[in-house]
C-alpha cells in the first residue's frame, strides 16, 4: 500500500449507485479533488459504490492501491471509515456529511449547514411563491437531506407564514423517473416554487417542474451549470437558485492540508460564516425577481453570518421544540448580561470614588481600620441612598402618602412622595427621542453626531410657531408646533446626509460644525434686542409660547411636577421606529445600507436616499426632544439651551445596541441617574453631582470595552463574525 514518494495517491469512494458525472454531489467532491491533485502533483484513484454494503469492499480496494488519503461520500460510508481507520492508522480519511468519533484521530468528517442554505432557499420560496404553497422533493431520508428540509420548511415561515409546503421522497438518489413524478405530484398539489435535495432525481424533479413553468431550486451545485447544462436545457429560465454546499472547496482544502500534514482528526464545519453553504447566482431569473426579494434575501443571509436568525433545525435534521422553555434557553443571555454587568461594574467603581474623596473617610481611618471601613460602607450607603430615594423617591413618604389618600382623598402628600419619579420619568422622556434619534443613524451606517445642534435648531422651529401663531385652538396649535420641531431638526440634519451621500464627507465633520453653527444662531437671534428676543427683557430667552401650544400636564394643579404626555408619545415614537426598521420596506431598506452600502446599491436600492432620509429622521427626532422641554416643560427658550441631551444620546444608542427597546430601558436608566444626583448632593450624603457623570462614563466605557467585563467576570468569548458599523469615512459608497 506504499505510494510513491513524490507521488502520493488519494483514493474517491463515490455515493453509492452514482458516478462522478452525476451533475451533483459526487462530481462537486470530484471537482475539488482533481483541483488538489493537479496543485499538489498527486495521483487520483476513483472507485464507484455499488451499494451501501459495499464501503467497506471499495474502501480496501483503495487502500490496496496505496492510497494514502481515502474520501469517502456520505453517511453512509461513516461505519466502514471507523472500523478501516483502527486498522490504518498511516492512512488519512476524508469523510463528506460525517462527524467521526473523537478516537479517530486519522478520520476527518467535512459537515455543512445544509439548514443555512435549505433556510435561504425557503426564504426565497416564501417571497416568490404566487399561489401560497411552495413543495420540497427529498431523495433518501437520511440527515443532510433532512437539515436542508427542515431550513426550507423553516426559510419559508419566516419571510411568509401563509405559504403551505407540500413534500414528498423518492426514495433514491438515482431514480430519474421518480423525480419527475414528485415534481408532478407537487405541482398538481398547488405548489409553484419546487426545492429538491436527492441526487440525479432531485435533479430531474426540478428539470420537470421548470420545464412546467414551475419555479425551481437546486441543490448541492450550481444546476444552471449542471442539470441546466448554462441554459442549453429547456426550462433554465424557471431556475431561480441553487443552494449550494462547496463541496469542492471543502474537500480541496481538506485534501491539500492532508498532503501538506496540516490536516487534523476530528470535524470541519462549513456554513455562511466561511462561505460553505450559500445560494448560486440568480443567472437569468435575475431579472424576474423584484428588489425588494433580492434585499431581503441579503437580509436573511446576514442575520443568519451573524447568528441573529437561526434556522432551528437540529444536528440530525431535526425542528427543533419551539415554545418558551427552548427560546429562553436558546437566548443569548451572556449578551443581555453585558450591559447589566457593566452598570453593575460601574455602580462599583462610583462607590470606590466616593469613598476615596469624602474627608470623612480618611478621617476615620486615622482612628483606625475599623472606623474607615465602616465610614467606607456609610459614605457609600448615604450617597446610594440618595441615588435611589432622588430617582424613586422614598418608600416610607410613599407609603404615607397612599395611607393619607385611602384614608382622606387628599393627593398633596402623595404627589410630593412620587415627585422624583415623574421627575426621573420626565427627565427620561427628551433622552428617548434623542436616543432614537442617534440609534437611527446607526441603523444606517451613519453617526449622527449633530444630535445637540439638531434639538437646538428644533427648538427654535419649536419656540417660534409657539410664540407667534396665535389664536389657533390647541388641537392645531400644539401639532403644529411640534411638527415645527421635527422639520426643524429633520433640515439640519438632512444636510448633513446630503453631503454624505453626494460628496462622501464624512457625517461627524459635518454634524459637529453643523452643531456650532446652530450654537452661534441661537445665540444671534435670541441676544438681547435680537429677531427672536423677548422684548423689555434683559435675559437673552425667547418670549413664552401660546397656552393653545402647551403640551398637556398629568398634574396640572401641582406646577411641581413637570411630567406630561410627552412621555406617552415618547413611548409611542419607540414603537413606530421599531415597526419602521422591522416590519416596512423602507425600514429594511435603511438597515441594508447600513449594513452594506455597495451590497444594497447592487439589489437597487438608493443608498443616496436612505443616506439622506436616515439623517432627515434622526433629526426630526432630536427635533422633538426640544419640542417636549419647550412645550412642556419651560415654555419659552433661552440662549443657553444645551442640556447636553445631543450627546448623551450617543452613550444612549450605544447602551442599547441601536434598538428602540434597548434605547428606552438606556434613556430610563439615565433619566433616573440624573433625577437621584439631584439628591445625592443634598445632606446627609453631600456627593458632588459629578459622580453621575463618572458613572454613565464608566458605563459607557464597559460597554465599549466588553473584554473588560468578560476578564472581571471570567466568561467566555461570543463567536463573533462581524461587527456593527456606525461610520464608514470618507468617500462616496
Amino acid at each position: 500500500m506504499q505510494a510513491s514518494p513524490d507521488k502520493p495517491k488519494v483514493g474517491l469512494v463515490t455515493d453509492y449507485m452514482t458516478w462522478i458525472d452525476d451533475e451533483s454531489f459526487n462530481q462537486y467532491a470530484y471537482e475539488g479533488l482533481k483541483r488538489a491533485a493537479e496543485e499538489q502533483a498527486i495521483e487520483i484513484e476513483v472507485v464507484q459504490n455499488e451499494s451501501q454494503a459495499d464501503y467497506e469492499r471499495s474502501i480496501q480496494q483503495l487502500i490496496e492501491r496505496g492510497c494514502a488519503f481515502v474520501v469517502t461520500l456520505g453517511p453512509l460510508s461513516g461505519v466502514a471509515v471507523e472500523r478501516l481507520a483502527l486498522r490504518h492508522p498511516a492512512v488519512r480519511f476524508i469523510i463528506v456529511d460525517y462527524e467521526p468519533l473523537e478516537e479517530s484521530r486519522n478520520v476527518t468528517g467535512l459537515v455543512f449547514a445544509e439548514d443555512q442554505a435549505g433556510f435561504l432557499a425557503g426564504a426565497l420560496a416564501g417571497l416568490m411563491t404566487e399561489r401560497g404553497t411552495v413543495g420540497f422533493v427529498g431523495g433518501v431520508d437520511v440527515p443532510a437531506v433532512r437539515k436542508f428540509q427542515r431550513g426550507f420548511e423553516h426559510g419559508v415561515a419566516h419571510t411568509n407564514r401563509r405559504a403551505g409546503i407540500v413534500d414528498t421522497y423518492t426514495d433514491s438518489f438515482t431514480d430519474q423517473e421518480a423525480g419527475e413524478a414528485a415534481a408532478e405530484k407537487l405541482i398538481e398539489q398547488g405548489a409553484d416554487v419546487v426545492f429538491a435535495a436527492g441526487g440525479e432525481s432531485g435533479n430531474a424533479a426540478i428539470r420537470a417542474a421548470a420545464q412546467q413553468g414551475v419555479w425551481a431550486i437546486g441543490v448541492d451545485q450550481d444546476e444552471w451549470a449542471t442539470t441546466f447544462q448554462n441554459g442549453r436545457v429547456s426550462g433554465a429560465e424557471r431556475l431561480l437558485t441553487s443552494a449550494i454546499k462547496r463541496v469542492d472547496q471543502a474537500v480541496y482544502a481538506a485534501v491539500t492540508q492532508a498532503v501538506q500534514g496540516k490536516l487534523q482528526g476530528g470535524v470541519r464545519h462549513f456554513d455562511l460564516a466561511n462561505d460553505g453553504v450559500g445560494l448560486a447566482p440568480y443567472h437569468v431569473a435575475d431579472a424576474a425577481i423584484p428588489s425588494e426579494v433580492k434585499g431581503k434575501i441579503l437580509e436573511v443571509t446576514e442575520g443568519l453570518r451573524r447568528g441573529r436568525v437561526r434556522t432551528r433545525v437540529g444536528p440530525e435534521g431535526e425542528a427543533l421544540v419551539e415554545g418558551l422553555l427552548p427560546r429562553l434557553m436558546a437566548w443569548n443571555w451572556q449578551a443581555a448580561l453585558m450591559p447589566v454587568l457593566a452598570i453593575f461594574t460601574a455602580l462599583v467603581v462610583g462607590a470606590i470614588f466616593i469613598a476615596a474623596f469624602d474627608p470623612e473617610v480618611w478621617e476615620a481611618f486615622g482612628a483606625g481600620l475599623t472606623e474607615g471601613l465602616a465610614a467606607v460602607w456609610q459614605s457609600i450607603a448615604q450617597a446610594y441612598t440618595g441615588l435611589f430615594e432622588g430617582a424613586f423617591g422614598r418608600p416610607a413618604r410613599i407609603s404615607e402618602g397612599v395611607s393619607i389618600y385611602s384614608q382622606t382623598g387628599e393627593t398633596a402628600e402623595l404627589l410630593r412622595a412620587i415627585r422624583p419619579f415623574t421627575e426621573s420619568l420626565r427627565i427620561a422622556t427628551p433622552y428617548i427621542f434623542a436616543g432614537l434619534a442617534v440609534a437611527l443613524g446607526f441603523r444606517c451606517g451613519v453617526f449622527n453626531i449633530g444630535a445637540e445642534g439638531q434639538y437646538f435648531v428644533g427648538g427654535l422651529a419649536t419656540v417660534f410657531v409657539g410664540y407667534s401663531v396665535k389664536g389657533l385652538p390647541w388641537f392645531v396649535h400644539l401639532p403644529l408646533a411640534l411638527g415645527a420641531g421635527m422639520a426643524g431638526g429633520a433640515l439640519w440634519a438632512a444636510v448633513a446626509g446630503y453631503l454624505k451621500a453626494k460628496t462622501g464627507a464624512h457625517e461627524v465633520i459635518n454634524t459637529i460644525m453643523l452643531n456650532y453653527i446652530a450654537y452661534r444662531l441661537t445665540d444671534y437671534l435670541l441676544q438681547v434686542g435680537g429677531p427672536m428676543a423677548r422684548p423689555g427683557d434683559f435675559r437673552p430667552v425667547s418670549p413664552e409660547i401660546e397656552p393653545s401650544a402647551y403640551l398637556p400636564q398629568f398634574f396640572p394643579d401641582d406646577p411641581s411636577i413637570n411630567i406630561n404626555v410627552g412621555l406617552f408619545l415618547a413611548l409611542a415614537t419607540v414603537a413606530v421606529v421599531y415597526w419602521l426598521l422591522f416590519k416596512t420596506t423602507l425600514g429594511f431598506e435603511i438597515r441594508a445600507v447600513g449594513a452594506n452600502p455597495r451590497a444594497a446599491r447592487t439589489a437597487g436600492i438608493s443608498v443616496t436616499r436612505n443616506f439622506v432620509l436616515a439623517m432627515a429622521l434622526s433629526g426630526a427626532l432630536a427635533g422633538v426632544a426640544a419640542a417636549h422641554d419647550i412645550l412642556g416643560v419651560i415654555h419659552y427658550m433661552p440662549s443657553s439651551f444645551s442640556s447636553g441631551y445631543g450627546f448623551d444620546s450617543i452613550a444612549l444608542a450605544l447602551l442599547g445596541k441601536s434598538h428602540p427597546v434597548g434605547v428606552l430601558l438606556s434613556a430610563l436608566l439615565f433619566g433616573f441617574l440624573r433625577a437621584g444626583a439631584q439628591r445625592m448632593q443634598a445632606p446627609p450624603s453631600l456627593v458632588p453631582i459629578d459622580i453621575i457623570s463618572v458613572l454613565q462614563g464608566l458605563i459607557i466605557i464597559f460597554i465599549a470595552a466588553p473584554e473588560v467585563i468578560r476578564l472581571i467576570y471570567r466568561l467566555r468569548a461570543p463567536k463573533e463574525v462581524g461587527e456593527a458599523v456606525f461610520t464608514r469615512g470618507w468617500g462616496r459608497v
